[in-house]
């Protein structure tokens, strides 16, 4: 937790908010069976890919990144392999120059490439598909003469950040829709709730031989959202991800959610003040409860309903929050590059089946 306390002390009024988070007895990480005969299948397709799109919400860049796509990219060196990170989300984050200016700053450390997008904007869509279609072109160029197998994306992140969003509005721009989540039938389910795609899909075709400047055909491959490990995982990312709605709802008490809720907007209250909740700026308050019963509407609503209902909110609509603090750290106090650099040497050995004096161990267990 000293990270969190180097976060440099402001006051407003005579209220000092808190610095260091309380240590609640939760859940550390969530990471399911099927999400490890995902990454199999992943590791498995690593030869046929061309390029990797790792969606990330931008409002915890950090939490909801996942450390297992370094590895692979790293293991996989015998590939070519394109990758560009998208933030999703950039609708709920209109004031985006601080974090742009941040994000720049950390991904020009490692010399990654990465964007903002909301996935139901259409210009964004096509300029993201131009993107695609680029780099199909350019390998091709490379080889002089189309792919044999077509030029194949992955499409991945943790949980629930809109990678089926993506694949729908990609498909129906590719089709020539005026509308990105036009009429056609998804290819890809989408939902609210961490968990909607369950297995890799097959390759979903966005291009055809006859309308794309590649000449060759674009296929996107859709997996399901893969959670951290335990070993690089612990309490704050996993608060994180439920604000993202990256979590299913029920994993975590929503008071102690709620709580970090209020920790990051208290945190975050500034000289230009925000009504991060009823009466925040005339009388902020650390209390939980307090401010539950500042949104109470209807005396039956219990604290978990009233809590439920406040972080919901926040997930899907609210605007202009960080939920990861490292974003309020300046490049002194916090090294991008380091901290990836730390959590690759937390993860370990990532082979499916790492070999130890010729006997072989299940992925389970390293991820323990």
């Amino acid at each position: 937790m000293g990270l969190y306390t180097r976060i440099i002390t402001r006051r407003y009024s005579d209220f000092v908010p808190r610095y260091v988070f309380p240590q609640y007895n939760m859940l550390k990480s969530d990471f399911k069976g099927h999400q490890m005969k995902a990454l199999r299948k992943i590791e498995s397709l690593g030869p046929q890919l061309n390029m990797l799109l790792e969606l990330r919400d931008i409002r915890a860049p950090l939490s909801t990144k996942n450390i297992i796509f370094d590895k692979l990219l790293q293991d996989w060196k015998y590939n070519d392999l394109k990758r560009l990170i998208i933030y999703t989300k950039k609708d709920l984050f209109p004031n985006q120059q601080n974090v742009l200016s941040k994000l720049t700053q950390w991904h020009n450390e490692l010399n990654e490439d990465f964007m903002l997008i909301d996935a139901r904007n259409k210009k964004e869509v096509r300029n993201l598909f131009k993107i695609i279609e680029y780099n199909g072109n350019e390998m091709m160029n490379q080889m002089g003469m189309p792919l044999p197998m077509g030029y194949r994306v992955l499409i991945t992140g943790i949980p629930n950040l809109g990678k089926s969003t993506l694949i729908n509005s990609l498909r129906s721009f590719s089709q020539g829709k005026d509308d990105v989540m036009g009429k056609k039938k998804k290819v890809a389910r989408t939902g609210n709730e961490a968990g909607v795609t369950r297995s890799t899909s097959e390759c979903i075709r966005i291009t055809s031989n006859t309308n794309n400047e590649t000449k060759q055909p674009i296929y996107l491959i859709d997996t399901p959202g893969i959670g951290l490990p335990g070993r690089v995982s612990n309490e704050i990312r996993m608060l994180s991800q439920s604000l993202c709605g990256s979590l299913k709802s029920n994993l975590i008490d929503p008071i102690i959610v709620a709580d970090y809720l209020l920790y990051l907007m208290n945190l975050q209250q500034s000289d230009k003040k925000v009504e991060w909740y009823p009466n925040c700026i005339s009388n902020p308050t650390n209390n939980v409860y307090d401010v539950l019963e500042r949104i109470r509407t209807n005396k039956a609503q219990d604290e978990n309903s009233l809590a439920i209902k406040w972080v919901t909110h926040w997930t899907r609509f609210g605007k202009n929050l960080l939920f990861d603090i490292e974003m309020l750290l300046s490049n002194e106090e916090f090294s991008y590059k380091k901290y990836v650099n730390q959590e690759l040497k937390k993860l370990g050995d990532l082979s499916i089946t790492a070999r130890f004096n010729d006997k072989t161990r299940s992925i389970g267990k390293l991820f323990s």
